[in-house]
């Protein structure tokens, strides 16, 4: 139960903080090329902010429109930010390693590793991490190829799937290849959990019990320490 909640969820969860990231990355340059054209103009006008970062000067339409158009946006965005680190914080992927040494829940271990992860100042390491996004192209590839292959073997004996002779219509065909390609891919990433754990465990290891991995595995040890330290997280 834990590992396909893991697979299903985990990798939502991690798709979700990319996508956060993402966003914070593209304020984050939105609000440098505003600061750069305030000084360009030598000054400008009031600004709201998003996440706590300025975001520019907004044209104010008839009746304030432009104002309550912008205070829409962020208070929107600020209430999926919350929701969506909630759900990133209580379904992580690094929960499988807390699951198998300690028996606790998924949502428990979660939780439990995302404090640890914070306390430990190794969250830039697992963001470079690419693992899940080598698994999650190795599904993609399998089930596109799969879905090409069935597609056309569909489409060469597409009369035989009926019985008064007609042909299998183009929408029923859709239906059929597109919830075979979710049913593979959600196959094939749950099955790649276990070795996805395995290598989110090495970086929980890292964060909870690092001269046991020194012990263990030094090459690794090493190789997470200067990254470690390159970001300026001395471990």
């Amino acid at each position: 139960g834990s590992v396909a909640q893991c697979g299903l969820l985990g990798g939502l969860a991690q798709f979700l903080w990319s996508c956060v990231r993402n966003v914070d990355n593209a304020a984050m340059g939105f609000v440098f090329l505003q600061e750069r054209r305030r000084r360009r103009r030598n000054g400008g006008g009031d600004s709201s902010g998003f996440r706590g970062m300025d975001i520019g000067d907004v044209v104010v339409g008839a009746g304030g429109r432009g104002v309550q158009w912008k205070q829409a946006l962020v208070h929107w965005w600020r209430k999926m930010d919350v929701s969506i680190r909630e759900f990133v914080r209580s379904h992580s992927d690094l929960a499988m390693s807390h699951v198998a040494a300690y028996f606790k829940s998924y949502q428990r271990a979660a939780n439990d590793v995302a404090v640890l992860i914070e306390t430990s100042g190794v969250e830039s390491i697992i963001h470079d991490d690419i693992t899940t996004h080598m698994c999650s192209s190795l599904g993609h590839l399998v089930a596109g190829s799969l879905v090409m292959v069935c597609g056309m073997l569909i489409i060469t004996h597409r009369n035989a799937f009926s019985s008064s002779g007609e042909r299998l219509a183009d929408a029923s065909l859709l239906e059929v290849l597109l919830f075979s390609y979710v049913l593979c891919y959600t196959i094939l990433f749950t099955a790649l959990e276990p070795l996805r754990a395995a290598i989110k465990a090495v970086y929980v290891c890292f964060a909870e019990h690092p001269l046991s991995l020194r012990q263990a595995f030094p090459l690794i040890y090493q190789r997470l320490s200067r990254i470690s330290e390159a970001s300026g997280n001395p471990s």
